[in-house]
């Protein structure tokens, strides 16, 4: 028995064999033309790769069809591909020049402060990758299932997951990838077991058929179990089979502090198929829906039309729940090809979030536009606007929602405003200044992976500084603290929306600094629900 210990991506457990797919072996020898021919064949192999992706999305589900899309974007991208020719020029041939100008261009992204839309590196190299072995001649037939097993590979990609039939995915065991990849955003959506930054000796073609035991929660992984783990395995799999039948009960079950508060739990969805599924699982509410989903949606766009129907899909999904949408949380570092953004030289302090309404007015009234007349249509809803640090970004924001709202009211439009307007607690400054903030907003959202990052000084997506990232250090405790008595005075709501919400002792000791709810994925809400049922049914 190998024990193999990784970076836990989605809860769950399971036994079966191993899928070993590496596609980390050396190909054969290129031959390098002339800059004038290899250009010629990197233009073909461009078109043929947005082809084979225009035919994946015809036959694929809406869940990956926004993704595939983004890629086929990807490929369109001008500077992208000025940086791959520049690379033919200094005569790396074309499949070189594609991986050198991949490889540049996701370590470039590894460095965007926003977790879910920067974490894009999958979808580069997915769409990059292609069009490498379509230049190498190599065959793009991905993850054939014929049986249940753990699928073992450098990383999955979003491709891969429109091809996997998933009565036989069992886990995913990745070398590469992080929590907050499409693979593990989706593996914990449906429930499959994920372990990430495994060391690569598990990619071994011999293990290939050998049986697994994985553990998403912990990120233990081990290879040929003996007799022992796999019983092990098996008491705590009945266990959680046990939990599964008891989620009905849990759900209706309320959170009570000993102070007399009720605890709520919501969920953090990107559109109407996720919040439907979310409340199906026991949601309160939605805490956090992101808007930005938008810039990458085939079925929606940014026009004022399409963002209402968008908004009132999502309310009438929420089936009568409380939910918070987030305003755009885009910024210079964000590779939108609808966006002309002005590249920053540290776009993680730079133009992004609520800062954007001073350079983008028109998508920001639009926007306002488009929620003030699905609230008005389908029910009232919360509304947060992102990376506010000073008092003049919620001023700024209000007086141009006003200037919106008096037009629409005036035309008949609307009958009335439904929106509750609050903010995201994301910065220092903005937790420090909260009991100034509160006076103008319903609520606070306390974004956690944001304010860890920015207190600490330790970007959460770079793992050589994974030691100062930590979401209950006391210099982020203390500001959650003092958000939460600002809010107390004010008599407004406040929430945890962030991965912390998620680990069961960063949320207890929040709540016990004064929060009122919860926001998280949603396969993690029963989980952490039934730990505080119990941590405070003891107290």
């Amino acid at each position: 028995m190998v024990k193999y210990v990784g970076t836990p991506a989605s809860g769950g457990l399971t036994i079966a064999k191993i899928k070993v797919v590496n596609r980390r072996i050396a190909g054969f020898k290129r031959v390098v033309l002339t800059p004038h021919r290899e250009r010629a064949l990197y233009n073909a192999a461009l078109i043929l790769a947005k082809d084979e992706l225009t035919e994946i999305i015809r036959h694929t589900t809406n869940e990956h069809r926004d993704i595939l899309n983004f890629q086929v974007l990807m490929l369109d991208d001008a500077g992208l591909n000025q940086l791959v020719l520049a690379k033919i020029e200094e005569h790396n041939g074309a499949a070189r020049s594609v991986e050198i100008a991949m490889e540049e261009y996701c370590a470039k992204l590894k460095f965007i402060n926003d977790g879910y839309l920067s974490e894009r590196t999958s979808d580069i190299r997915d769409a990059l990758t292609r069009v490498i072995d379509i230049l190498d001649g190599r065959k793009r037939e991905r993850f054939v299932l014929t049986e249940p097993c753990v699928i073992v590979a450098d990383e999955i990609l979003p491709s891969d997951l429109a091809s996997i039939d998933r009565k036989f995915s069992k886990g995913f065991i990745t070398v590469e990838g992080s929590y907050q990849n499409h693979a593990n955003i989706i593996a914990r959506t449906m429930g499959i077991p994920s372990v990430c930054t495994i060391d690569s000796e598990i990619l071994n073609p011999l293990n290939d058929g050998r049986m697994v035991a994985m553990d998403g929660y912990t990120g233990e992984v081990f290879l040929l179990p003996d007799d022992d783990t796999v019983a092990a395995f098996e008491r705590k799999m009945k266990l959680e089979s046990m939990d599964s039948e008891r989620a009905e009960e849990i759900k209706n079950k309320k959170i009570i502090t000993p102070d007399g508060r009720e605890i709520k739990i919501f969920a953090n969805c990107n559109d109407p198929k996720d919040i439907r599924l979310a409340i199906n699982n026991g949601a309160h509410g939605i805490g956090l829906v992101r808007s930005e989903i938008l810039f990458m949606s085939t079925e929606h766009d940014l026009s004022l039309a399409s963002q209402i129907r968008f908004y009132s899909e999502c309310i009438r999904a929420a089936q009568g729940r409380e939910i918070t949408i987030r305003t755009f949380d885009i910024g210079a570092d964000k590779p939108l090809d609808r966006l002309e953004l002005e590249k920053e030289p540290n776009p993680a302090l730079g133009m992004r979030g609520v800062r954007l309404m001073y350079t983008q007015q028109e998508i920001f009234e639009t926007q306002i536009e488009a929620l003030l007349v699905a609230a008005d249509r389908c029910g009232r809803i919360n509304v947060m606007i992102p990376m506010v640090s000073v008092v003049s970004d919620v001023t700024d924001y209000m007086v141009m929602v006003e200037r919106v709202k008096e037009r629409l009211l005036s035309e008949g439009v609307i009958a009335t405003d439904k929106i509750n307007w609050g903010i995201m607690i994301e910065t220092p400054s903005a937790a420090l200044i909260s009991d100034e903030l509160a006076k103008y907003v319903n609520f606070f959202s306390i974004g956690t992976n944001d304010l860890t990052q920015y207190v600490l000084a330790a970007d959460r997506i770079n793992t050589n500084a994974a030691r100062y990232y930590d979401p209950v250090h006391p210099a982020v405790v203390k500001l959650v603290e003092m958000t939460a008595q600002a809010a107390r005075r004010w008599e407004i709501k406040v929430s945890i929306c962030g991965e912390s919400a998620a680990d069961f002792e960063s949320a207890k000791i929040y709540i016990e600094k004064g929060v009122h709810s919860l926001s998280m994925a949603q396969n993690a809400m029963l989980p952490i629900k039934q730990r505080l049922l119990e941590e405070f049914s003891q107290s």
